[in-house]
């Protein structure tokens, strides 16, 4: 027997009994016969009971529906096992409830590590990834694209994109692809200035919920690097080609005037071929450094670092320079301690002081002094700071953040006039970085120039 039948027959029990009591006590003074007691306490009971029914069937209702409405949730979350009919539909209802519970949990756990998944993903990508609903309005945001568009931990999402990023090339660009409901990706390349210049490949495509477009997904490239890759090799090609054109075309003047003119004159010779021959050797200059350079850059130079004085390896250069130095009343001055080590490879330290001084020495003027010396390591004995001072022309403070790249020049024609080729001071970094060590310059107008170079004084993991 099932609760509900026991409630409905325990209450019309009840009623009736306590009909049949309040009957029974009213008849007993009258005439009436026992067997219409009976029958009226019959009826009565029957009365009471379809009454009851009827309230419990009203009392239950809520409890069925809510029961239909459990068993349609159930059947939306997949495949299940059936519920065991036992006619009392609040235990059955209880049953449905505490399946539902689980198996909505299980989904919320599923839910939960699909969405760690995918924030761990976008959390990981190195390009930026920004989610735009219909109304222009940011629904996601990586930190990638935060850290291109500066935001920080500012709190973007809900907010327009143009109120979070004030960038009207983004911000048509959005409005470009939402106009176009075609699901081809679309992208462009914007140019961002603040918080500094950078270049970025935008790739856009519809976010499309349930068959229908709900608004963007932008996917942002970095690329400003390879822009300025870019500059950097065509300047690069520009110079090589001027560099190039320039002796050559004055090897080539020179050469075509002694041949289309004959002479019997041996000091013009002489004076056509020296100038040729000048010419030739800056060409020649120029195609070793390239070489070295290149060799730098792509590894295939030899590196073989080793324990070596300092002051012996000054005093090699100082001892190639000091008849250009004589003739220009140059004074080289060597302060090394004889006791300071380096662990480097001679030959390059030796072409990087070589190229040091070659610059000082063309740009410092007659009775000046270049001085070698050493400098406190402030607490970093595993280090040596080699410094070169020289008492030259110095250099414009707007140039020197510039002065090591290639073919730069501060005095473009005097360089030209002294045979330079515009790559010792490249040179010189690359083989100070060669050595995990750096490099600085600085300057100041009429008064010289100061570099210095920090090299490991004992064995490190070179790079």
């Amino acid at each position: 027997m099932s609760r509900q039948f026991t409630i409905r027959l325990s209450l019309a029990l009840v009623v009736s009994f306590a009909i049949g009591i309040v009957s029974g006590s009213f008849l007993i003074g009258t005439t009436m016969s026992v067997s219409l007691v009976l029958l009226c306490l019959g009826v009565s009971a029957i009365v009471v009971f379809w009454i009851g029914n009827g309230i419990v069937n009203r009392w239950l209702h809520p409890v069925r529906e809510a029961q239909r409405v459990a068993e349609e949730l159930v059947l939306l979350l997949g495949p299940n096992e059936q519920v065991e009919r036992t006619g009392d539909e609040l235990e059955e209802l209880q049953k449905i409830l505490r399946y539902l519970s689980l198996r909505l949990l299980e989904r919320l756990h599923v839910l939960e590590e699909e969405r760690a998944k995918v924030t761990a993903i976008l959390d990981s990508m190195v390009e930026g990834v920004m989610a735009l609903d219909s109304q222009g309005r940011i629904v996601v945001v990586n930190p990638s694209a935060r850290r291109i568009f500066d935001l920080a931990d500012e709190p973007v999402e809900g907010r327009p994109l143009l109120e979070a990023i004030r960038n009207r090339e983004l911000t048509e660009f959005v409005e470009w692809c939402q106009s176009h409901t075609s699901s081809e990706r679309c992208g462009r390349e914007i140019v961002l200035t603040m918080p500094q210049r950078r270049v970025l490949d935008i790739n856009a495509m519809p976010l499309v919920v349930s068959g229908q477009p709900r608004g963007l997904v932008l996917v942002l490239h970095d690329i400003s690097k390879i822009r300025q890759l870019e500059q950097v090799r065509a300047e690069f090609v520009a110079n090589v080609s001027h560099e190039l054109r320039t002796p050559l075309t004055a090897i080539k003047g020179y050469l075509e005037t002694l041949l289309d003119e004959p002479s019997s004159d041996p000091v013009m010779y002489r004076r056509f071929l020296g100038v040729a021959h000048t010419h030739a050797d800056r060409l020649g200059r120029l195609v070793n450094d390239l070489m070295n350079l290149s060799d730098i850059e792509t590894g295939k130079i030899s590196f073989n670092p080793d324990q070596l004085l300092l002051m012996e390896v000054v005093n090699e250069v100082s001892g190639i320079y000091e008849p250009e130095a004589l003739k220009k009343g140059i004074v080289l001055v060597n302060q090394v301690p004889s006791d300071v080590q380096v662990f480097a490879d001679r030959d390059r330290v030796s072409q990087i002081i070589v190229n040091l001084v070659d610059n000082a020495l063309k740009y410092t003027s007659r009775d000046g002094n270049i001085t070698f010396m050493t400098l406190p390591t402030n607490g970093k004995p595993e280090h040596v700071t080699l410094q070169i001072r020289d008492t030259g022309q110095g250099i414009p403070p707007a140039d020197l953040s510039r002065i090591t790249e290639r073919f730069y020049r501060v005095d473009k024609a005097r360089s030209r006039e002294e045979g330079g080729t515009g790559l010792g001071l490249a040179i010189v970094k690359h083989l100070v970085h060669l050595h995990s060590g750096t490099i600085q310059i600085t300057s100041e107008l009429g008064k010289g120039t100061t570099v210095e170079v920090v090299l490991p004084a004992r064995m490190l993991s070179l790079t």
